[in-house]
């Protein structure tokens, strides 16, 4: 199949993992379109990056400072927020939703984190918990990127990925908007980039009011990325309902994407249409 020159090795590995009740296209055509989880053309490398010196402290600042100096427990409104159905892009191969770029909002705009308290406002919502004992970075970014290619999660000029810190114990939320797909990398410190310049880590994979597939929504926790590149891979815990993704520091995985499994479909959480919650245990299982 044809995809995008940007579709890096990385970029597909984290793709293979894309959330559970999703079918791989390229073997049958499901009653309800999905987005593809695995492929298998080696991409080329994208043509700039950022410089090794990152703009993470600022991003951090400024989105705890947005957060930290809102007192009011009104809903915070989605920048250009709009209920229409996007379509499948390639052909249903690489599906693209919700990017937050609507009404001419800036990429990524579909992610935010808001204070707690109101969490109970917003239909689709991950609870971020530090359960080691270190600070973990998050960096946060839709699944395809500003060019719509699956770039979301690469270091790369002209996007601004959602980041913020997790002391120890701390929670914090991240809520997104109708019908969208995407990742919450997370590790001690600073998530390390591959040579390519994507976030390795370990991924917080979702998939939220997906419109090609009625509404449902999906999560993982996924080491693909960090396996192939024999990265360090911390703990993840993804829960809902009363089902777990979990994979343990190393790289063991239960309901969850760990190396060799590029190729399965079903794993994860699948979670029938309507609003959910979703705890994230950040460091799960870290002595």
């Amino acid at each position: 199949m044809q995809l995008s020159n940007l579709a890096l090795l990385a970029g597909v590995l984290g793709a293979a993992a894309h959330p559970s009740g999703h079918a791989h296209l390229h073997r049958s055509k499901r009653e309800a379109p999905a987005f593809v989880k695995a492929v298998h053309s080696k991409p080329l490398i994208p043509a700039t990056t950022q410089p090794a010196a990152s703009a993470a402290t600022s991003a951090v600042s400024a989105a705890s400072a947005s957060v930290e100096s809102s007192e009011s427990d009104d809903y915070i409104p989605f920048c250009g927020s709009s209920s229409k159905e996007k379509r499948v892009t390639y052909d249903q191969v690489m599906y693209t939703g919700n990017l937050g770029t609507d009404n001419g909002c800036p990429w990524n705009s579909n992610l935010m984190v808001v204070p707690n308290k109101i969490a109970k406002k917003y239909k689709y919502v991950q609870e971020y918990i530090n359960v080691a004992s270190e600070p973990y970075q998050v960096i946060c970014a839709n699944k395809m990127g500003a060019d719509r290619g699956l770039t979301g999660m690469f270091k790369v000029e002209g996007q601004k990925q959602l980041i913020f810190i997790l002391q120890p114990g701390e929670t914090k939320t991240v809520v997104a908007d109708e019908n969208t797909q995407g990742v919450c990398a997370f590790a001690p410190h600073e998530v390390p980039l591959t040579p390519h310049g994507q976030y390795a880590g370990v991924w917080a994979e979702f998939d939220f009011g997906n419109t090609s597939n009625k509404a449902w929504s999906g999560a993982d926790c996924s080491a693909l990325v960090a396996m192939h590149y024999d990265m360090d891979v911390p703990g993840c815990q993804m829960s809902e309902g009363g089902v777990d993704s979990t994979i343990l520091p190393g790289g063991i995985g239960t309901n969850a994407y760990v190396k060799g499994m590029e190729e399965l479909d079903g794993i994860g959480l699948n979670i029938i249409t309507g609003a959910n919650t979703i705890t994230v245990s950040v460091g799960f299982g870290a002595k």
